[in-house]
């Protein structure tokens, strides 16, 4: 399923190039309404970063069950030979795919217009993006489930996924400052072992109500 997902949004581009093109447009609006001073720059970047990544992103994950959706397979879906968790983790692989692909473009966005000094410590960057990922994506798969089987739904699952996202957003946000800030100590890896706990929480409930979820 993650190589059927992946092969129809290469070969139709619905919802990746439109992700891309707003997480572009709203880094650059971020970016450039960054009127602070070049010493506080660091504190903020991190928070106008990861909203970006959070809009952009939700836009491919509302359309994860899309095709299902529109073409009238969603029954189907529930008949695959396959457990419902494993449906929930293939299009969970798929998401976190989508969201590496806008951080792939907007941390270097960030990097060159605020000019702050992300790039010095890409190891650490890279462990935030991971863990911010798996949280973001385990809550926006099983929300586009949910508004999948509702009609006229569309932007539906990104104001469910709001304000249960928030955790991770702040903790994510937080981490990028510190590395911005260069102090990568305790109190990074405090914020990491935040976003580790509810990356675990959010897949662990993912995996269990996405049954509950295509039932209905």
């Amino acid at each position: 399923m993650i190589s059927k997902d992946l092969v129809s949004e290469w070969r139709a581009r619905r919802a990746w190039p439109t992700m891309l093109l707003l997480g572009i447009v709203v880094g650059l609006v971020f970016a450039l309404q960054m009127d602070v001073p070049p010493e506080h720059k660091p504190r903020v970047v991190g928070g106008l970063l990861w909203l970006a990544i959070f809009f952009a992103g939700m836009l491919a994950m509302d359309r994860s069950f899309a095709a299902e959706r529109e073409d009238g397979c969603w029954e189907g879906l529930l008949l695959y030979p396959v457990s419902p968790t494993a449906v929930y983790f293939a299009k969970l692989a798929v998401n976190i795919a989508a969201l590496a692909a806008i951080e792939c473009v907007l941390f270097p966005l960030f990097v060159v217009l605020s000019d702050v000094p992300l790039a010095a410590r890409p190891w650490h960057c890279l462990v935030v993006a991971l863990l911010g990922n798996l949280g973001i994506a385990a809550v926006g798969t099983l929300l586009s489930a949910l508004a999948a089987g509702i009609r006229h739904s569309a932007g539906l699952s990104v104001l469910l996924a709001l304000p249960l996202v928030v955790p991770v957003v702040l903790a994510a946000a937080e981490a990028t400052r510190l590395i911005a800030e260069d102090q990568v100590g305790p109190g990074w890896w405090r914020w990491v072992q935040f976003l580790a706990a509810f990356a675990i929480v959010f897949i662990t409930a993912g995996s269990v109500l996405f049954d509950v979820v295509v039932e209905e």
